[in-house]
């Protein structure tokens, strides 16, 4: 294998529209729509997994709030996946997806830093998958223990500096990713 995927984590209304938006929420979706454009004009394909509650919970399917916001460029061709849990390939068909498309790396990016991004890129890594989280696209809320800020560069340094196999996740900027994978 040989190919990569971009996979957009958790990008939804709920996450990045209101008082309580996400930290740079507009930063990242901008960011990311420059991601996904260079990822399809490179014939790489693109994934947007949505998080999903049942249907009493926030984030019920077809929900306002389980919607990607109208400032994120999804195209007839991107693929979706729709979950449960933080982990991204838990209980979908995003690591058969992959397989099948002769996928063996990931660009992820999206929402929220230290629970879905962080559980979807150990998973990856996990699955032999050569990782990279985009260090400038990934997102959270702050804490009552932590800033949103403080949050996605300390996610950041731990994915850089630990390892579950031996095969880091590679952290990068968008501006490297754009020269050197999809130029």
């Amino acid at each position: 294998m040989s190919g990569v995927a971009v996979i957009v984590i958790d990008v939804q209304q709920m996450f990045f529209s209101g008082p309580s938006a996400a930290y740079r929420a507009g930063d990242v979706i901008d960011g990311i729509n420059r991601l996904t454009s260079a990822a399809r004009n490179a014939n790489a394909p693109v994934f947007f997994v949505q998080h999903e509650s049942d249907a009493n919970g926030p984030l019920a399917h077809g929900s306002d709030a389980w919607q990607l916001p109208a400032a994120l460029v999804r195209e007839p061709q991107d693929c979706s996946i729709f979950k449960t849990v933080g982990d991204s390939f838990q209980g979908t068909p995003l690591a058969a997806q992959l397989q099948q498309g002769d996928i063996d790396g990931v660009i992820l990016c999206g929402y929220a830093t230290e629970f879905c991004v962080n559980a979807t890129a150990r998973r990856a890594e996990l699955l032999g998958l050569r990782t990279t989280v985009v260090s400038d696209l990934h997102t959270t809320q702050d804490k009552p223990h932590l800033a949103a800020d403080k949050i996605v560069e300390h996610q950041n340094f731990v994915w850089a500096n630990s390892s579950m196999t031996g095969k880091r996740v590679k952290v990068r900027p968008l501006a490297d990713i754009l020269q050197t994978e999809f130029a």
